[in-house]
């Protein structure tokens, strides 16, 4: 049942277009949306360091949450759908915790600014909006495979 026509969607599928890339787009929304209100707190207690362990957790926290999209995204015409989401939770979870932990442990101005504060913070505001990008993605494609 190789026909052309089954052949050339399957290739459409495959292609990555933009909009493909929304939820990258959202994510980073999402983070910009709520630094001031860290930079806000950070500057008011620790003056510029604060501000400067708002970045960093915003900019730790963005990476993570990114590298887990993307790999729902790259993963989501496989079937490796639903692993792609558990591989994510290594990226989601795990860079924030042990990048926190290890600047906790370091010490210095950053640390003593809240930057493992900030970054758990971070975390689970985002997780909310990175868990929903990902259950859509893959949500997504289960739908689509079974109309087809």
């Amino acid at each position: 049942m190789n026909t052309p026509k089954a052949n050339t969607s399957e290739k459409q599928n495959a292609q990555l277009g933009w909009r493909d890339f929304l939820p990258c787009l959202w994510m980073l929304l999402g983070v910009l949306g709520v630094f001031p209100f860290f930079a806000a707190y950070g500057y008011t207690r620790f003056e510029i360091n604060g501000i400067l362990a708002a970045i960093t957790a915003a900019s730790v926290v963005l990476v993570a949450m990114e590298a887990a999209i993307l790999t729902a995204i790259f993963l989501r015409d496989t079937e490796l759908r639903v692993q792609s989401v558990l591989l994510g939770m290594f990226f989601r979870a795990g860079i924030p915790l042990v990048f926190g932990m290890l600047m906790h442990k370091a010490g210095g101005p950053l640390a003593d600014a809240g930057l493992f504060g900030m970054i758990l913070v971070y975390y689970l505001l985002t997780l909310v909006v990175e868990t929903i990008l990902a259950v859509q993605l893959v949500s997504q494609t289960t739908t689509i495979k079974k109309a087809v």
